[in-house]
């Protein structure tokens, strides 16, 4: 495995960055596409998400911390995507600042 990990900043109150997490999160469940299965989700705490999921087969794990200024994302990637890590990183920054600001 290669362990990703991004962290955003943000200005808003922990609170409403939780939110605004949970609605991205609900989004993502509506839109998922036949190539993502098995998504598994587990809030351990108010601001912790724990994920897990299959994409082309390959599995997927990781999790998503709310923070006073900034939102801490980990992920597991199979070693095949490993090449990928830098898209990866680029296309799960962008994201989360979209939902952060």
């Amino acid at each position: 495995m290669s362990l990703l990990n991004v962290e955003v900043s943000h200005s808003l109150p922990r609170s409403e960055a939780t939110e605004r997490l949970k609605k991205k999160e609900q989004e993502i469940k509506e839109q998922r596409t036949y190539t993502v299965s098995d998504l598994t989700e587990n809030w351990l705490d108010p601001d912790t998400l724990e994920f897990a999921f299959k994409v082309y087969g390959f599995s997927i794990t990781g999790s998503v911390r709310s923070q006073e200024h900034s939102v801490a994302l980990s992920i597991d990637l199979p070693v095949a995507a490993a090449m990928m890590k830098g898209m990866i990183e680029s296309q799960v920054r962008k994201e989360l600042t979209n939902v952060l600001t």
